[in-house]
């Protein structure tokens, strides 16, 4: 990994999705792939506004539709594409979300990741061992620094049982899976590089931006 670099990641976990209020839905994309909730949408538009994504090179987003729709106000805004990247999805979940040519006609700027994630197998659906999700995540941060350029700021749309995995990975620390890492809806985690210095964890969990009450998500 090429750390000789500049280089900001944005960690964001999907808004309120309504799966995670059991809000019936519409199997529009896919079943088992649950859209955001009205409030979801509505703390996407407020990342959107926030500027917290503001200046950023790249997003990278799970295939899975909240998280796409998570970032797709910021996309439009940016007028950046947002790279699908299968290693990024959450954690024992069965299927491997929408198909990408659907999610795209859909979310048209949404594009398949046209290059593999390095080394290492594929994601194997549903049969993870919590070696098998840290070496997935580790995949995906050599990834992010093998393809970045100096002074690049990234934003990566993940999920929450996932989470602690690619942020551990990010700051390079070697913590059981036990740690417990409160990750709320639509909050952002930030981790800054400096060439050849030990990575900084900015800020976690931060929801300022979404003028909600943040214990009423414990």
């Amino acid at each position: 990994m090429n750390r000789n670099i500049d280089f900001v990641i944005s960690f964001v976990r999907h808004a309120e999705s309504c799966g995670n209020v059991g809000i019936p839905y519409e199997h529009l994309y896919q079943k088992d792939d649950p859209p955001l909730s009205p409030r979801g949408l509505s703390q996407a538009q407020k990342l959107c506004d926030s500027g917290l994504l503001t200046g950023i090179d790249r997003i990278y987003s799970s295939t899975l539709v909240r998280a796409v729709e998570t970032v797709y106000p910021t996309a439009e805004k940016l007028d950046k594409r947002i790279i699908l990247l299968s290693d990024l999805m959450e954690n024992d979940t069965e299927i491997a979300g929408t198909e990408p040519l659907r999610l795209e006609r859909c979310f048209p700027l949404a594009v398949p990741c046209t290059e593999p994630t390095p080394t290492g197998g594929p994601l194997v659906l549903g049969k993870e061992s919590a070696v098998d999700r840290a070496l997935r995540a580790r995949r995906c941060i050599d990834y992010f620094f093998r393809t970045a350029s100096d002074g690049e700021h990234i934003a990566v749309i993940t999920h929450g049982s996932y989470f602690g995995y690619l942020v551990r990975e990010a700051l390079g620390l070697s913590l059981p899976e036990s740690f417990c890492w409160q990750v709320d809806n639509c909050s952002v985690t930030r981790v800054i590089y400096r060439k050849d210095k030990v990575p900084k964890l900015s800020f976690a969990n931060f929801t300022g931006h979404l003028g909600e009450n943040p214990l009423l998500n414990i």
